[in-house]
C-alpha cells in the first residue's frame, strides 16, 4: 500500500443498488491491496439485532487499532454494514449510542499505516455517526433508479447499455421485456444479465424478446402487461388465453378488471390525443413513447406530486390501440365500469362477467381511419 501522508483514510461506499456498490468496492480493494494479504482484513458488518451489531462495531475497533505485526499498511474492510440507516437494528437508540462511541477510533485511521473502506447498505445522513462520517471518508453513492427520478424509457435505455457492456446485442423489445420482469432490481438485472450471456454463448446473433422470456421466464407483471395489450389490439384467442394464465394464479377478478381499465383510460386519450393531432408516437432508443404537443400536456392526468403521467406507458397503450377511434375506448371504457359494478354488488359470477367484459372489446370491429 502506498504510504503517502496524503492518502484518503477512509472510503465509504453506500446505496441500495447493492450490486453496484460491490462492483465499486471490488475495484477499489484492488488498487488498495497491501503487499502482504495478512494486511488485508475483513469485518463483517452484517447484524440481526442490537447484539450483532456490538459484535461488528467491537471487531472493527480491534482491527483499525491493532497495527501489522511486521509493519507496513493495513487495509480494513468493513463489510456489508446494515445498520447505518433507519432499518432493522439501526433504528434502535443503543446502536446510535454504540456507533458515536466509534468516532474516536475512526479518527486514528490516518490512510498510511490504517485504511478503511466500509460498504453500506444504506446511510441516514441525519444521524450524528453518518454526518461525521460523511465529513472524513471520501463517499460515493450507488442508488437503485426510481420511477419517481427517472422515466421508464431512461431506465430501458440503461437495461440495454448494461446488456451492450455485457457483450449482449439486444434487439427491439429485449431491454422493455426485460424491465417488464425484473422492474427496478439492479441486483437482479445484474444476475439475469449473466445468465443471458451464458445464453447466447458469445453468439452475436441478436437478442429477441422471445429470448428474454424464455430465459426470465413470464412473471405475474409481464402476463397483465400481455394481457392489456392483446385486448388494447384486439388478439381474442390471446386475451383470453393469458385472463385464463392470470386466474389460474388466483389474481382477483376485479383487480384485473382495474388494471385493464387504467390501460383502456390511455388508450382513450390516446386516441383523443392522436385525433385531434396532439400527440404522435416515437421510437427513442430501446422504447416506443407517445411525444405530446403543449397543447396537449394540458388534458394529461397528474400524479399525487402535480406532475403528469408517463409518456411511456401511454405511448405503450396508444400505439397498439390506434386501430380503434377515441369514440369506441370511451365506450369500452364504460362497459368495464358497468361490469365493475356488478361484480361489486354481486350480480353475476366474476369470472364470467370479467370474460364477456372482454371478449366484447375484443370483438368489436370498429376501425379507426388512419
Amino acid at each position: 500500500m502506498a504510504s503517502n501522508p496524503k492518502a484518503i483514510p477512509i472510503h465509504l461506499l453506500y446505496g441500495s443498488d447493492e450490486d453496484a456498490v460491490k462492483k465499486a468496492a471490488a475495484a477499489l480493494l484492488e488498487t488498495l491491496k497491501p503487499e502482504d494479504a495478512m494486511n488485508f482484513e475483513t469485518i463483517d458488518g452484517r447484524a440481526d439485532n442490537v447484539e450483532g451489531v456490538t459484535q461488528s462495531i467491537q471487531k472493527l475497533r480491534e482491527a483499525i487499532l491493532t497495527l501489522p505485526f511486521f509493519g507496513g499498511g493495513k487495509l480494513v474492510w468493513w463489510k456489508s454494514v446494515n445498520f447505518l440507516d433507519d432499518h432493522g437494528p439501526g433504528r434502535h437508540e443503543s446502536v446510535k449510542e454504540a456507533l458515536e462511541t466509534l468516532l474516536p477510533d475512526l479518527a486514528q485511521v490516518d490512510g498510511t499505516s490504517v485504511t478503511l473502506v466500509i460498504t453500506a447498505l444504506g446511510l441516514h445522513k441525519g444521524k450524528a455517526f453518518s454526518k461525521a462520517l460523511l465529513k472524513r471518508a471520501q463517499a460515493k453513492a450507488f442508488d437503485q433508479p426510481t420511477m419517481r427520478d427517472n422515466s421508464e424509457e431512461s431506465i430501458i435505455f440503461e437495461i440495454e447499455r448494461r446488456m451492450k457492456a455485457a457483450g449482449l446485442n439486444p434487439g427491439q423489445d429485449a431491454a422493455e421485456r426485460f424491465f417488464l420482469a425484473t422492474r427496478l432490481d439492479t441486483s437482479l438485472w445484474a444476475s439475469e444479465i449473466e445468465k443471458l450471456v451464458v445464453f447466447m454463448g458469445g453468439d452475436k446473433r441478436e437478442l429477441t424478446r422471445e429470448d428474454v422470456d424464455n430465459l426470465i421466464g413470464k412473471t405475474r407483471e409481464v402476463i397483465v402487461w400481455d394481457f392489456c395489450h392483446a385486448v388494447l389490439s384486439g388478439e381474442a384467442k390471446a386475451s383470453l388465453e393469458l385472463l385464463g394464465a392470470l386466474l389460474a394464479q388466483e389474481e382477483s377478478e376485479v383487480g384485473i378488471l382495474m388494471l385493464l381499465a387504467g390501460q383502456v383510460r390511455l388508450a382513450a386519450l390516446g386516441a383523443a390525443l392522436r385525433e385531434n393531432s396532439l400527440m404522435r408516437i416515437a421510437r427513442r432508443g430501446p422504447a416506443a413513447v407517445a411525444e405530446v404537443t403543449s397543447g396537449g400536456e394540458a388534458y394529461l392526468p397528474r400524479k399525487k406530486t402535480g406532475e403528469p403521467i408517463s409518456t411511456y406507458m401511454l405511448g405503450q397503450a396508444a400505439q397498439r390501440s390506434q386501430l380503434r377511434t377515441a369514440t369506441f375506448w370511451f365506450a369500452a371504457l364504460r362497459r368495464l365500469y358497468v361490469t365493475q359494478r356488478h361484480m361489486l354488488t354481486g350480480r353475476g359470477d366474476k369470472r364470467g362477467l370479467l370474460e364477456l367484459a372482454v371478449l366484447e372489446i375484443v370483438a368489436e370491429k370498429q376501425v379507426a381511419t388512419l
